[in-house]
């Protein structure tokens, strides 16, 4: 079986209020001060790029948390085709673009209960999608990461949305470095509704957005700092994810629901799709 395990990278405050200018930096980005059982989502589908055409797929998700750290855990006994299709998780799907141009991708994740209640009762939903490309790549190999996001509700918190570069060397497997979408270092920004804006190039970007702590690094470096520890410990990538599931932090209001489209690895992008 195909596992990918590994901590989430997750930031969290006390308060997390909209328009804070400030965050502990020295509490690890997956503190979340709450312990609970996994939260397990067995709804996955593959996609091909080429046609569109979304199929079942074996891939599941669980969120939990043990000694006040959040993490989560993705498997798929069956992955598909590392160059053509992605993996659709939870919430995740291509949806309609509201302001033309085809298809885009839809996440969400919700605390309808509350937190810490969505926690407990198991009601918390989130949404990843997975993408294989630069499968076999060093870090030092990824020279652009990017996105284009539209927020239709909620903001920024909990260390959502990110991308996960999850990453194997042989001896420690399914680590993560978290690339963190946001301003540092609260990573709590509340975007414009309904407006599309762009992170631009998430490797060149000067801000400490880059969590390499899995991998024996900081909470919060840049991306030649995550590049150098992987490379030299022998990591290549075997997955990267972007995904949304921080509906549980009291600054995310409860209900994170993002776009995402120009989604870029190196030379290729996702979405839009006529």
């Amino acid at each position: 079986m195909r596992m990918i395990a590994a901590l989430c990278g997750f930031i969290v405050t006390a308060l997390c209020l909209v328009g804070a200018a400030s965050a502990d930096t020295s509490l690890p980005a997956n503190y979340v001060s709450v312990n609970f059982a996994p939260i397990t989502t067995t709804t996955s589908s593959n996609y091909d790029w080429s046609t569109g055409a979304v199929t079942p797929g074996t891939a599941s998700a669980s969120v939990y948390s043990s000694a006040n750290a959040v993490q989560n855990a993705v498997h798929d006994p069956s992955p598909p085709d590392p160059n053509g299709y992605g993996t659709f998780l939870g919430t995740a799907r291509p949806v309609k673009s509201p302001t033309g141009g085809g298809s885009v991708l839809f996440e969400q994740s919700t605390c309808i209960t509350g937190f810490p209640t969505c926690l407990s009762d198991g009601s918390l939903t989130y949404g990843y999608m997975v993408m294989y490309p630069l499968r076999g790549s060093l870090l030092s190999q990824l020279t652009n990461l990017a996105t284009d996001y539209y927020r239709e509700n909620g903001c920024f918190s909990g260390g959502s949305p990110r991308f996960s570069i999850v990453m194997s060397n042989g001896v420690n497997q399914n680590r993560e470095v978290q690339v963190y979408l946001g301003t540092f270092p609260a990573f709590n920004d509340c975007p414009p509704q309904e407006t599309w804006l762009s992170t631009g190039n998430l490797v060149t970007d000067p801000q400490l957005r880059w969590d390499s702590s899995q991998i024996g690094g900081t909470f919060y470096g840049t991306y030649s700092e995550a590049a150098t520890l992987a490379d030299t410990q022998g990591y290549t990538i075997d997955e990267i994810i972007l995904g949304t599931d921080g509906g549980w932090s009291p600054g995310s209001g409860g209900n994170q629901s993002f776009l995402f489209r120009n989604i870029q690895m190196n030379g290729l992008t996702r979405f839009p799709r006529s």
